[in-house]
């Protein structure tokens, strides 16, 4: 049986993609039902990364990427705070195979900052005119530190 990731914040982005996951190309692009982004998976002590959290009549669009159970062990050990959940029965579109996505818990943190270079890398893969569409469905509650100048997400 077939097993895929998706991605749905940096995995998105192929630069970002070949350095968690080298040599992987996403299997397409797909819409996961119930779910939408949100900022608050905390990383890098300060910071928070893209999470997904339930809502009902919506839809998330992300990335199918196929990985080995060596791939999906090791992806579990790096996507620390987040947990791997089996999502293969919310995928809009017909898959071949199980789908896993990572989930942190949704809990609020007031004080913590979001990277404008992190968001840049999670809408790079987009079209430029889904830009607003995808900022304006996605929950951003904290403050946006603006490091375009000196980037201080590396993982791309």
């Amino acid at each position: 049986m077939q097993l895929y990731i998706f991605g749905y914040g940096s995995l998105t982005n192929p630069k970002s993609l070949q350095k968690t996951l080298p040599g992987k190309k996403p299997a397409g692009w797909v819409r996961l039902g119930g779910f939408q982004r949100k900022f608050n998976a905390p990383a890098q002590e300060k910071y928070l990364f893209l999470n997904i959290v339930p809502k009902n009549n919506h839809a998330i669009k992300g990335v199918l990427i196929q990985v080995s159970k060596e791939e999906l062990e090791n992806l579990k050990r790096r996507e620390v705070g987040y947990e791997a959940v089996d999502i293969t029965e919310k995928i809009k579109e017909p898959i071949n195979g199980r789908v896993f996505t990572f989930i942190a818990p949704d809990k609020n943190y007031p004080k913590r900052k979001i990277l404008q270079s992190y968001i840049d890398v999670c809408l790079t893969p987009l079209p430029k005119k889904e830009h607003e569409k995808w900022l304006e469905e996605t929950i951003i509650e904290n403050e946006i530190e603006n490091d375009s100048a000196s980037p201080k997400y590396k993982n791309i």
